[in-house]
């Protein structure tokens, strides 16, 4: 294998992967197998990039992606079983505080829950059926309403019902990292999900009756910590890596002719590049490229969209919320529907709070993870609490450079988050229990590694997205030997997730061995 990728006089062909996170790990181990020259540039001083853990309160906490989003042909499932990893499956939310901070009984959380998910399917449904002929400025959300509105037909409480509805749909906007209200229709079809992820609900036909039913996501217990270690020991094995190597300059004058210079000095020549740098990073450093990049490429990074998503971690003596009577579910104010188990959920939202009127004027919305119902021995009492869009910005500037440890930082985000965790089971503000320990918050949106935010999203005014992301996928491997990969770059179903990195990285490793006639099999 190494001889059929060798250069004219014997030499291998020398391959640079700029960014270890997972896209750039999954291309080097393959090409290096493969007998490619590799070098992997990393900017920070580990691998992972987004994908990154914190063991700050003990056990480790993942601080970037956390999901396996869909099961169904999902290679990060294959992954976590070799790595054995542990999973968590979380379907349909049943656990929902409304905006006067009441918990609505399970049934009834449920049954919108899963009814807002419904109309996301005929949104989507939509976005893919007539996406030819919708103008990019229609937003997502427009047609929800109108949906949403043929429903409230139907419905006793009509008003009610649409308040309801219209809330718990607001959590899209974690999934794209940004105010759903800023997402578009045109394009919404291209971030559909594997079976069981972001759209993944499936009607399910039993004795005559229609079922939706939710395949799982899959919250990584134990983190990705042992995913990345196995990729980055496949690459390293052949690969030469070289941390805290920020790039500053890429330039060639034709093909197999790739310059590369970093801020650290480092200086090399290759036949290949290949750029893995988050959308956020290269919309920000275009200038890097000489010659310039492609018009096509320069509009696809320019109108993609970027979203934030950021994360704090509550962590408190123990975990006075789990529910010490499960006839009553556990929630104050709900109603004794049907008993679930004495295990509070792993998932919870809290709908436009009005009673936090000091601290979130603008009712941003709280969606949150109890680590206190994983598995053993990854169960701690710790909240997470998502932070996106102009909420995260506002939350993360208030202790951007702060020390996580000094009093000022416990007592800014103690007072903008005890709103949310005083309504939760069980709370007494009279008791050391009910008292953090410990606040810990990230801040994606200030990395410039990162790009200043999470991932791609596709809001209202970006043109025609397939194109965009073709145009990424093609890069400039033919004509100056620069190709990209990350989840921008993802086929279908893989947009914004840790699985659409990892088949990019596959996917553009397989582009630069055909250039030399060698067949990689993914």
């Amino acid at each position: 294998m190494p001889s059929m990728c060798s250069g004219p006089q014997g030499q291998s062909r020398k391959v640079c992967i700029v960014g270890a996170g997972i896209s750039g790990l999954r291309a080097a181990g393959l090409l290096a197998a493969a007998g490619f020259e590799v070098t992997i540039l990393e900017a920070r001083d580990r691998i992972g990039g987004r994908i990154h853990q914190s063991a700050r309160f003990g056990l480790p906490v993942d601080l970037g992606a956390s999901w396996i989003h869909g099961t169904e042909g999902n290679p990060m499932v294959h992954l976590a079983e070799k790595a054995c990893s542990t999973t968590l499956a979380c379907s349909a939310v049943y656990s929902i505080c409304d905006s006067i901070g009441v918990w609505l009984g399970s049934d009834t959380a449920r049954r919108h829950y899963e009814e807002v998910w419904e109309i996301l399917e005929v949104v989507m449904d939509k976005s893919r059926t007539e996406t030819s002929t919708l103008q990019d400025s229609v937003k997502m959300m427009d047609f929800f309403r109108q949906e949403l509105g043929r429903r409230c037909l139907g419905e006793k409480e009509p008003a009610t019902y649409k308040n309801l509805m219209s809330q718990i749909v607001e959590m899209w906007g974690a999934f794209m990292g940004d105010d759903c209200e800023r997402q578009g229709l045109k394009n919404l079809w291209l971030d559909a999900g594997l079976e069981g992820g972001i759209f993944g609900p499936m009607n399910l036909i039993l004795n005559g009756n229609v079922w939706l039913i939710f395949p799982d996501n899959l919250f990584m217990a134990s983190t990705y910590k042992d995913i990345m270690a196995s990729l980055c020991s496949v690459a390293s094995d052949k690969a030469s890596l070289r941390l805290s190597c920020e790039v500053s300059n890429i330039s060639n004058n034709g093909i197999q002719n790739v310059a590369v210079e970093a801020v650290d000095g480092f200086r090399g020549v290759f036949d290949d590049l290949v750029v893995t740098t988050p959308l956020g990073w290269l919309k920000r450093n275009e200038n890097v490229f000489s010659p310039p990049l492609t018009p096509r490429i320069s509009v696809a990074i320019r109108s993609l969209g970027y979203g934030n998503l950021d994360r704090v971690f509550i962590k408190f003596p123990e975990a006075f919320w789990h529910p010490k009577d499960s006839t009553m579910n556990g929630f104050p104010g709900s109603k004794p529907e049907k008993a679930q188990t004495p295990t509070f959920p792993v998932e919870s939202l809290f709908l436009r709070p009005t009673y936090a009127a000091d601290t979130n004027p603008a009712h941003w919305r709280q969606e949150i993870i109890s680590f206190s119902s994983l598995p053993a021995p990854f169960s701690q009492p710790v909240i997470m609490f998502f932070a996106y869009g102009q909420w995260a910005r506002h939350i993360t500037g208030l202790v951007r450079g702060m020390a996580q440890d000094c009093q000022e930082y416990y007592q800014i985000l103690d007072d903008n988050f005890r709103p949310y965790y005083s309504k939760m089971p069980n709370y007494d503000p009279s008791s050391s229990s009910c008292k953090p320990l410990a606040f810990m918050s990230t801040d994606w949106q200030g990395d410039k590694f990162a790009g200043f935010g999470s991932y791609t999203n596709l809001p209202t005014a970006s043109g025609d997205c397939l194109q965009h992301f073709e145009a990424l996928q093609e890069g400039m491997g033919e004509t100056r030997g620069i190709w990209f990969a990350g989840e921008h770059t993802s086929p279908p179903g893989g947009l914004g997730t840790v699985h659409g990195a990892y088949w990019s990285g596959g996917e553009v490793a397989k582009k630069v061995a055909q250039r030399y006639n060698v067949t990689i099999d993914l």
